[in-house]
């Protein structure tokens, strides 16, 4: 069984050009944990007053930037971390690298995140079982999504059981995180969809996981993208014969813009440009099964028409620019709940 080699302190003293208040050295040999300060701070039955702490850092009143309550450096060419952090009972797992901080176990920040780059391990040679969403899917990933309400919130102040409080609780960051406004999903409406996507705390809570949800918003991308270029006629670049019985084509005098707002819920506005020698023309509105819904006749004249949602109904519905029989432009409107 390995060994613990605990360091010697010495008095406060001035160490090259560090003042130590307390200065602890171990010279690391093999076989053995190395440890030059320890902090045991623990009884073996459970309080519900005051505090534990192992090790307690101060840092203030030093070079602006340059104080740190706690500061772990790693030093040499082996794997390792500066701080490292476990809920584990055993001295720690590899550290596969070197690392100014190392977490081993769920990890919970309080408050917000800045970080340059956010990586998840994703490389193919780390999975299994693979298999593509467009097989797993039940119905299409783009319906589902629009179906998730996307909300806009406040957080409200955390209520801490009786038998947890005590004099030293403090609510200062409650207080800050509810004035701030924030936008994301119900977890509770997308565990109904994806339930993967969604875990449960240690504190009963449900939280999402908005980093998976990327790939799946990416494939919702890709079945719209499937569904325009069937509208359009496109198939791997051969023109399809035609749609609703109009062939489809581009002319550069005569453009389509994107309706506003979008999505909607009431009511929005198509916005479009004619040339001048137009014949016929209109704005007509299809469902995703290419079915012809609405057709708005319009002129060199005109160029905007209006669109209420509630003749519609809820979902995603494609609209296109015809003139003179050909399909100029082909885009996409969400009507909203």
């Amino acid at each position: 069984m390995n060994k613990l080699s605990v360091g010697e302190y010495t008095s406060p003293s001035t160490f090259n050009s560090y003042q130590n208040g307390i200065l602890s050295q171990t010279v690391v040999t093999s076989g053995k944990f190395n440890i030059s300060l320890y902090g045991d701070s623990r009884n073996y039955t459970n309080f519900y007053s005051g505090r534990s702490v192992g090790v307690l850092g101060v840092a203030g009143y030093s070079t602006s930037g340059y104080n740190y309550g706690v500061f772990g450096r790693l030093c040499g060419t082996q794997n390792g971390a500066g701080v490292y952090g476990s809920i584990y009972d055993d001295m720690g797992s590899d550290v596969g690298g070197k690392y100014a901080g190392y977490f081993y176990g769920p990890t919970y920040v309080y408050g917000t995140l800045t970080a340059i780059n956010v990586v998840t391990p994703s490389d193919i040679r780390l999975k299994e079982n693979v298999v593509s969403l467009s097989d797993t899917e039940k119905g299409s990933t783009l319906e589902n999504l629009l179906g998730m309400n996307v909300i806009e919130y406040n957080y409200k102040q955390r209520e801490i059981p009786e038998a947890e409080r005590d004099t030293l609780s403090s609510n200062r960051g409650d207080i800050q995180l509810q004035k701030e406004k924030h936008y994301g999903l119900s977890a509770q409406e997308l565990q109904a969809i994806y339930p993967n996507l969604v875990k449960e705390g240690q504190d009963g809570y449900l939280g999402v996981n908005y980093v998976e949800l990327v790939p799946i918003l990416i494939r919702a991308i890709q079945e719209l993208k499937e569904e325009l270029d069937a509208v359009k006629g496109i198939d791997t670049g051969r023109r399809a014969p035609t749609i609703t019985g109009v062939s489809v084509t581009k002319a550069d005098a005569n453009l389509l813009y994107q309706n506003t707002p979008n999505p909607f819920k009431e009511q929005t506005t198509i916005r479009f440009s004619l040339a001048d020698d137009v014949q016929e023309a209109s704005i007509s509105v299809f469902d995703m099964t290419g079915k012809t819904i609405k057709r708005l006749p319009i002129s060199s004249g005109m160029d905007s028409v209006s669109v209420s949602g509630y003749e519609l109904g809820e979902g995603m519905f494609l609209y296109s620019l015809i003139v003179n029989g050909q399909v100029i432009d082909t885009k996409r409107m969400v009507i909203s709940k």
